[in-house]
């Protein structure tokens, strides 16, 4: 009796095992998101601007940092001021500045960007911190 209790356990075990779907078992990876740029391009960029937003995303933290009302705040998630933006689809500009506040340099980069349809727009600039 002991041992038709146990068959009959592990063979629900492996049934739910196998149809259970893939990433339901498995951790999945966290990872930077879709609309970033590819993995061997990443290392150069540091940070995502978003010049009809205001925004940008730092790819080494994994954080946006945005302006809400007067203040610069940063956050894990899309900050929910932005509604439901969509931004595979929102221009981009890929910067390469040296420094983890690339908003000390939002003036210049409003005046260079706004109004930028370009989605592949690069950018160099300061290497101090």
């Amino acid at each position: 009796m002991k041992l038709q209790k146990t068959i009959t356990t592990l063979s629900l075990f492996l049934m739910l095992l196998f149809l259970l779907p893939l990433e339901s078992v498995a951790q999945k990876k966290q990872g930077p998101p879709s609309w970033a740029p590819a993995h061997g391009y990443r290392a150069k960029v540091h940070q995502i601007y978003f010049p009809d937003h205001n925004m940008y995303y730092d790819l080494q933290k994994g954080v946006y940092i945005y302006l809400n009302r007067d203040n610069w705040q940063i956050s894990v998630n899309l900050p929910s001021i932005f509604g439901r933006i969509d931004l595979n689809n929102s221009p981009k500009v890929e910067l390469e500045l040296d420094t983890d506040s690339p908003q000390r340099y939002n003036a210049q980069h409003i005046l260079k960007y706004k109004g930028r349809g370009n989605s592949k727009a690069k950018a160099k600039g300061p290497k101090n911190k």
